[in-house]
């Protein structure tokens, strides 16, 4: 089974607490966490540029990470937690959830909108409600996002949240329905149009 998975590089570090935590990210790492999977929970330094790069794939926050631990051992996380600087932005500490390729995990996923709706081409306008909605799924069920092709929708057309076209294996989370889009005839100009009807017989 092929995962979309990204390599991160994983040091073990056998103290804890801010002050660590500070020489840690002076020496151009990051101070992590990796737990689950029936693991304790275990301290460890990861490189920061690296967890960016797979923070920022298509996959997002939901990216996949092959942890490989120096000195040996191989684990399959999600980043569970990230804190970034308040004023920076820059990654303070993450928490890495280890995962099984079955495991179900909960994840927020972006609704992504295609084409043009039937709607909007008669002049119609599309309201995009909910853009990101949170599903259960397993690694190895995980997509990118939820895609929905609008062309079709007519104006009038509302589209609920049970009605999301969610791949295979992949199960919604929320307790009670809510719009995801919905599509809105043109409002009619009544002095525009009367002025545009013609004009009534004279007697």
């Amino acid at each position: 089974m092929s995962l979309p998975t990204f390599p991160l590089a994983v040091r073990p570090r056998h103290l804890s607490g801010s002050g660590i935590s500070k020489k840690i990210r002076r020496a151009g790492l990051l101070p992590a966490i990796m737990y689950g999977a029936g693991t304790t929970a275990t301290p460890i330094a990861v490189d920061p540029r690296q967890l960016r790069k797979g923070l920022t794939s298509a996959y997002g926050r939901n990216q996949l990470f092959q942890l490989e631990v120096q000195g040996g051992g191989s684990f399959l996380a999600i980043a569970k937690e990230v804190q970034l600087a308040s004023l920076t932005r820059q990654l303070e500490h993450v928490d890495l959830l280890l995962v099984q390729p079955d495991t179900q995990m909960i994840v927020t996923l972006p609704v992504i909108l295609s084409g043009r709706s039937a709607g909007q081409k008669a002049g119609g306008r599309l309201e995009f409600i909910t853009r990101h909605v949170k599903v259960s799924c397993t690694p190895a069920t995980l997509p990118k996002s939820i895609e929905i092709d609008v062309t079709p929708f007519e104006n009038g057309f509302v589209m609920f949240a049970e009605g999301l076209p969610l791949p295979e294996g992949v199960v919604p989370v929320f307790k009670k329905t809510f719009k995801i889009l919905e599509l809105y005839a043109a409002k009619v100009d009544e002095t525009a149009a009367a002025a545009a009807a013609p004009a009534g017989k004279k007697k």
